[in-house]
């Protein structure tokens, strides 16, 4: 029997949450930064801004949740690449590296 063939994408380690939810960014300078988190995994996250981060920024992301009994989703994270999607939009693609 066959494997079925999958896209690239699809194999990925860890399995990735298509979402579109307000999140914040607390960038090592101190500033908190307004950005979309569109994807995330268990060990990263891809968010979507209208301003450019640099590979190698580092700070603290905080995801809160709509509603309910659920914990905000609160790590260090490091950018590992940055694209310019359309003009004054970016999508970064980060490494969660601690859960706080």
């Amino acid at each position: 029997m066959q494997p079925i063939a999958r896209h690239f994408e699809e194999k990925r380690q860890y399995i990735r949450m298509q979402i579109d939810a307000p999140a914040q960014v607390i960038t090592e300078d101190g500033i908190t930064h307004h950005v979309t988190c569109v994807d995330l995994s268990s060990h990263g996250i891809q968010l979507e801004s209208s301003e450019a981060f640099a590979q190698g920024d580092t700070g603290e992301f905080l995801l809160a949740p709509g509603g309910g009994p659920i914990t905000p989703l609160h790590a260090r994270f490091r950018i590992l690449r940055v694209k310019e999607v359309s003009p004054h939009t970016y999508r970064a693609g980060a490494t969660l590296e601690a859960l706080n």
